[in-house]
């Protein structure tokens, strides 16, 4: 078997729901699915392919697209064991013990330093990275939309909707597996580039970037136990009985052990039902009843003679991946975990700046930078005037006409430095002569026209319209100082 590593790169939000409902609280996945990699695969492929080849690598399950879960520099990632438990009061997984579960006498449970029986609380969620850093939570996204009234050309009522994405920036791992090398090539080449995925990706989401790993990343490790194997959950399991009907109980044989039994009261299972959305034929497909990533099976009387292996059935889109006795799993005599667990802090990697080549990308681009500046100078106006520093305390009582004089200069003069001269030159400047300066800006000194020229030399970055919505909004707080 030939295993490629595949870095995923968000260069847009991302939205991948986790159930088929438009209505409510719609929340998405925080891992990639496999399906979205075949996908991408079949639709550059499948037209172009034989029969034979087609059902080889979508079909047969000699080729298996993983999910993808986020990743830290390159590091394998995997979803929580559902064997982790911590106090109650305590259940910081960083600093407090972690206890695991089919190693706890239910006859001595643990306790805290008084002798007190712990209350004991299962972990739900998060991931543990290939070096033992824990990840709580993958960062995400919210924006709020609204469907469009095609004849108005206005938003439709009553048709406000909110998207949860994945936030462009992270970054995520999966790998290929391969039974026959032959399409190693094919489905890399096909699999390397920009695509889009997800919901929505013909609006500004799911643009992606997929490239391959060339260093091998190095996978957690097994451990030998005596007497019974812990089988770990990698991905969704699914299995069917001996009638083909879903099943939530696989036996030993199935879970990749040649025999023994399963021991449910020391397993921890959890279970999920979906139905995956098929893009091609607009519809959704057959329910599957899944075993949730993260469960632990407890094989009493069975050897594992491999470390992994992919088992079940729907391997072909990333289910069936499991992991006998992962070093995670480990405990000591207290039943607690052997491993401590280390924090993590994701950090965006620097996403590629767009830059603009055609007529019309440039005039958005443009239109855009000046969306921002002048967002960024109201910004700058509303929190100078309506702040309490008192930087702008003596300016209130200057009356609403020199401010009008002011923005008149602002709106008139070419640049910053020209309206300087015209406002402050001692020869010419309109605030240091004749009655503006008597009544004005000359008493105390100057102290009013100090502190406007402070706040000019302060913002002179923002240039002249900064200091037209200043005045403005000066003006009107005269007024307003005035009639009080």
């Amino acid at each position: 078997m030939k295993e490629i590593f595949f870095k995923v790169s968000l260069i847009s939000d991302l939205v991948i729901n986790s159930n088929l409902a438009t209505e409510g609280n719609m929340t998405s996945l925080d891992y990639l699915p496999g399906s979205n990699f075949l996908g991408i695969t079949a639709g550059k492929l499948y037209k172009n392919l034989s029969n034979n080849e087609n059902y080889t690598i979508f079909h047969s399950g000699k080729v298996r697209f993983g999910n993808a879960y986020i990743s830290i520099d390159d590091l394998l990632c995997y979803p929580i064991p559902s064997m982790y438990f911590t106090d109650k009061l305590n259940k910081d997984l960083i600093n407090n013990p972690i206890y695991l579960e089919h190693l706890i006498d239910k006859d001595s449970p643990p306790t805290d330093g008084n002798g007190n029986r712990l209350q004991l609380k299962q972990v739900r969620r998060g991931y543990l990275l290939s070096d033992y850093t824990f990840i709580n939570d993958v960062e995400k996204s919210f924006a709020i939309k609204s469907a469009m009234n095609r004849l108005n050309r206005t938003s439709k009522d009553g048709a406000m909707f909110g998207f949860e994405s994945l936030k462009k920036g992270l970054e995520f791992i999966f790998s290929v597996q391969f039974d026959d090398e032959f399409f190693v090539s094919i489905v890399t080449n096909a699999l390397e580039g920009t695509h889009r995925i997800g919901k929505s990706r013909n609006a500004e989401f799911g643009q992606v970037v997929i490239t391959k790993l060339q260093n091998q990343p190095t996978a957690i490790d097994s451990f030998d136990t005596h007497g019974y194997v812990l089988v770990y959950a990698q991905s969704n399991l699914c299995f069917t009985d001996n009638f083909g009907m879903p099943t939530f109980q696989p036996s030993a044989v199935q879970l990749g052990l040649e025999h023994g039994e399963v021991d449910y009261f020391k397993s921890q299972i959890r279970t999920q039902s979906y139905s995956p959305w098929n893009f091609k034929r607009n519809t959704s497909n057959t329910q599957r009843n899944c075993i949730s990533a993260g469960s632990i099976f407890f094989v009493k009387n069975a050897v594992k003679s491999v470390d992994t292996k992919t088992v079940g059935i729907y391997q072909t889109e990333g289910l069936g991946k499991v992991i006998y006795n992962p070093v995670f799993l480990k405990g000591n005599k207290d039943a607690s975990l052997l491993i401590n667990l280390r924090k993590s802090s994701i950090k965006e990697v620097p996403v590629q700046k767009f830059v603009p080549n055609t007529p019309l990308t440039k005039f958005l681009v443009s239109k855009l930078e000046e969306k921002n500046a002048e967002k960024d100078i109201s910004s700058a106006v509303q929190k100078l005037v309506y702040s309490d520093t008192g930087e702008i305390k003596s300016l209130i009582k200057i009356s609403s006409s020199q401010w009008g004089g002011i923005r008149a200069y602002a709106t008139k003069t070419d640049n910053y430095q020209q309206l300087m001269t015209e406002l402050f030159d001692e020869r010419i400047g309109y605030l240091t002569h004749g009655i503006a300066d008597e009544k004005y800006w000359g008493k105390n000194r100057g102290r009013n026209r100090n502190a406007l020229k402070n706040i000019f030399i302060k913002h002179e970055l923002l240039g002249n319209q900064f200091i037209a919505k200043f005045a403005a909004e000066m003006s009107k707080e005269s007024r307003k100082h005035k009639t009080n």
